[in-house]
C-alpha cells in the first residue's frame, strides 16, 4: 500500500502549475494502492488554512517585492549619504549620472515585478477560499474516497502522545525531532502517524510505501556516498516485527522518477526538480525571525500570568534557573500536594498558545515554551522537571529578573548546588 504524508497533499498548493499536473497524474494512476492515515488528514485541513500553504505564490511574489522595494531605497539612500558625505551635492555632473543611473535601477525593477507577478497569477490557485470550488480538494476527493484510515479512540490517543514522550526522550523515531520546538500534542504527530501506519499494515499484511517530504534525520538514514537515503533501520525493524512485511520510503520528487520509469508517465524533468526544492527548503521552526521575540512571549506571559499563574512561576523559574527547573520546584511554585502527577501541566500553555496563532499574536512556528522532561527513579511516565527552549531565556531574563520568583528560582538552585 502506498501512504501519502501530509506534505505531498499540501505541495499540491505550493506547487507550480506544471508540477501539481504531473503529481495528480502520478497519484490518480496509484490510486487504488493509496492510503492516507487519519493523522494526514488533521494535519491536511489545519496547514491548508496558513497563508503560506493556501496563498503559497502570492505569499512569495509579496515577498519578493518587497525585497526588491528595499534594495531600490537603499541604493538611493547609500548613494545620498555618499554625495553627502564627500561633498559633491553642488557636482552638476555627478548628480545627473545618479538620477539617470537610479531611473535605469527603476526600470529594471519594473521589470522584475512585472515577471513576479505575471508568474504568480500563472501559478497561483483561484477559488481556495471556499472548499466547494477549492481547486486542490476537487482534485483529491475522487482519489481518497474511501481510502482514509479512521482515527485512534480517545484512549489510544492520549497513549500515543504519552508513547511518543517517552521514545522522545531516548530518541526513539519517529517524530522525537518535533519534541524540541513543539507542543507534546503537536510533536505526537509524526508518532501517531506511524501508529495509524502500523496498525494498518498488521491488518492488510501488505508492504508499505511511504510518500513524505520529511526530511528529518529521525525518519531517514542519510545518503552515504553511493548509497541513497533510505528509512530508519529501527522503523524497518519495527514494521517487520509489528505487521510482519517491509516499510520503503521515498521523497514526492523520486515518486515522479519511478513513475516515469516504471508507469509509462511521461514526466516533465522540473516537476521532479520542483519537490525537491520543496523538500529541501529551509523548515518554518529554522527560518529566520520565526521564534520567539520579546513581543511574542509577552503576549503569551501575559496571557498565563492572568490565567494559569502555575505554569507562569514555572517557566520565569526555569530562566532563572538557566533553562530548566526540577520536579521540587514545580510542586513548591504550584502549591500542589505531593502526590499528585504532573501530568497534564503543560496544557494550559498549549491552549493559549493556539488562541494566540488564531488571533495573529503567534506565527505558529515558535518553539513550543515549557516541555516535559521525564525519566528517572520516580519511573518513565513521570516528570522529572520542565525546560524552556535556550532562546527564551535572555528575552525572561530581561522581563523577570527583579521578580520575588526570579530570586526564589535563585536560591533554590544555590541550596541544591550547596
Amino acid at each position: 500500500m502506498i501512504v501519502l504524508d501530509t506534505n505531498v497533499l499540501l505541495n499540491l498548493y505550493r506547487s507550480n502549475e506544471r508540477t501539481r499536473a504531473d503529481t495528480l497524474a502520478v497519484l490518480t494512476k496509484l490510486r487504488d494502492r493509496l492510503w492516507i492515515p487519519h493523522q494526514v488528514l488533521t494535519e491536511f485541513w489545519r496547514n491548508r488554512e496558513l497563508s503560506s500553504v493556501r496563498h503559497h505564490h502570492s505569499s512569495k511574489a509579496k515577498e519578493a517585492r518587497g525585497a526588491l522595494e528595499k534594495v531600490s531605497r537603499a541604493a538611493q539612500d547609500a548613494l545620498d549619504r555618499w554625495v553627502t558625505s564627500v561633498h559633491l551635492k553642488n557636482d552638476v555632473e555627478v548628480t545627473n549620472q545618479i538620477e539617470a543611473g537610479l531611473e535605469t535601477l527603476s526600470q529594471t525593477m519594473d521589470e522584475f515585478r512585472n515577471l513576479i507577478e505575471a508568474q504568480a497569477s500563472k501559478d497561483a490557485l483561484s477559488g481556495t477560499a471556499s472548499t466547494d470550488t477549492d481547486p486542490v480538494l476537487i482534485a483529491l476527493e475522487p482519489l481518497l474516497n474511501g481510502r482514509i484510515g479512521a482515527p485512534l479512540s480517545p484512549e489510544d490517543h492520549a497513549k500515543a502522545i504519552q508513547e511518543a514522550q517517552e521514545r522522545a526522550d531516548d530518541e526513539i523515531p519517529p517524530g522525537y525531532e518535533d519534541f524540541r520546538t513543539k507542543s507534546p500534542e503537536q510533536a505526537a504527530g509524526d508518532y501517531i502517524l506511524w501508529v495509524q501506519i502500523l496498525n494498518e499494515a498488521q491488518s492488510r499484511a501488505r508492504d508499505v510505501l511511504l510518500v513524505t517530504g520529511d526530511v528529518k534525520k529521525d525518519w531517514w538514514t542519510q545518503r552515504d556516498g553511493d548509497i541513497p537515503a533510505r528509512p530508519r533501520t529501527e522503523l524497518a525493524a519495527e514494521m517487520r516485527t509489528r505487521a510482519g512485511v517491509s516499510l520503503f520510503m521515498l521523497s514526492p520528487g523520486e515518486l515522479l522518477v519511478w513513475a516515469d520509469e516504471l508507469l509509462g508517465l511521461q514526466v516533465d524533468e522540473g516537476s521532479v526538480s520542483d519537490l525537491d526544492q520543496l523538500r529541501e527548503s529551509t523548515p518554518a521552526s529554522d527560518a529566520p525571525g520565526s521564534g520567539w521575540t520579546t513581543t511574542s512571549l509577552n503576549a503569551l506571559m501575559i496571557q498565563l500570568i492572568g490565567r494559569y499563574p502555575a505554569q507562569a512561576k514555572v517557566i520565569i523559574a526555569a530562566a532563572a534557573n538557566g533553562g530548566l527547573v526540577d520536579r521540587a520546584k514545580v510542586y513548591e511554585l504550584a502549591g500542589y500536594p505531593p502526590d499528585r502527577q504532573l501530568k497534564g501541566f503543560t496544557r494550559p500553555i498549549s491552549t493559549v498558545t493556539r488562541e494566540l496563532q488564531d488571533q495573529g499574536e503567534l506565527t505558529g512556528d515558535e518553539p513550543f515554551l515549557l516541555r516535559t522532561v521525564y525519566g528517572s527513579e520516580t519511573g518513565p511516565s513521570w516528570a522529572t522537571g520542565f525546560r524552556i527552549p535556550d532562546e527564551v531565556v535572555p528575552l525572561l531574563r530581561d522581563e523577570f529578573e527583579r521578580t520575588t520568583i526570579w530570586n526564589s528560582a535563585q536560591r533554590h538552585e544555590a541550596d541544591n548546588s550547596s
